[in-house]
């Protein structure tokens, strides 16, 4: 029986791996269009945003555990009821917080934990506030009602399609565009897009409220809902002759 040697194992591994990327280079030049531009194109929409989202909280201390849990239930409930009055609809209030935990007292002169405990209980709720005008209504009512935590405050827009097509409908042009440039500064003719891959993103920056102002009384709540913007970018091969 005739055995290979070492070198000639080599040299079958060797022919075997440059087939390989033969092919895969053949392959390769077969899926890419030929003649062609690929270009980028970008496409901005604003608008006024019509929906909020409000989560607001209470916190309270005791040395009793229940008597805690108990002003936090207390609190949260005339909060609720106040949201409910100024027209937020019950599915648009859902708890997303409840927390408990122990706070040790230490001694300020020496550092060492006394046998003072004092609990600290928390309960907080989303509020999705359908009417912008109404924010600094809401946030007023709430505060007044006893919460003294306002987390968070952002905007959005409840249905951005409309202005998807407006940022996709300049996205195409944009790539249009630089496509046209690009054939032109090459001195080839610009056909038709053959390919286009979308992709977009609704880009509402967050606005937080100063839960500062919250505490200890809200007023007149000074509101400014901005814009929001839809971002689209389209990807568009085009070919060329």
């Amino acid at each position: 029986m005739k055995r290979f040697s070492m070198w000639s194992k080599l040299g079958v591994i060797a022919a075997l791996v440059a087939l390989l990327v033969l092919l895969t280079g053949a392959t390769s030049a077969q899926d890419a269009p030929v003649n062609s531009i690929t270009v980028d194109g970008f496409g901005q929409a604003f608008g006024s945003p019509d929906v909020a989202y409000l989560q607001l909280g209470v916190q309270v201390t005791d040395t009793d555990v229940s008597a805690a849990f108990a002003q936090a239930n207390e609190k949260m409930t005339d909060v609720i009821a106040a949201l409910t009055e100024q027209g937020i609809e019950a599915k648009d209030i859902q708890t997303t917080g409840l927390y408990m935990y122990p706070e040790t007292a230490y001694d300020p002169q020496t550092g060492v934990p006394t046998d003072n405990i004092t609990y600290r209980v928390g309960n907080s709720v989303d509020v999705t506030i359908r009417d912008v005008s109404k924010i600094g209504d809401v946030v007023s009512a709430g505060v007044d009602a006893g919460a003294n935590n306002i987390n968070s405050l952002n905007f959005g827009i409840a249905d951005t399609a409309s202005l998807e097509s407006e940022a996709r409908t300049a996205a195409i042009a944009d790539a249009k565009d630089r496509a046209a440039q690009l054939a032109a500064a090459l001195e080839l003719t610009l056909g038709d897009p053959i390919i286009v891959v979308e992709s977009f993103s609704s880009s509402p920056p967050p606005i937080a409220y100063d839960r500062a102002q919250a505490v200890g009384g809200a007023g007149n709540v000074p509101i400014q809902e901005g814009q929001l913007n839809v971002n689209v970018q389209v990807t568009v091969t085009f070919s060329i002759g």
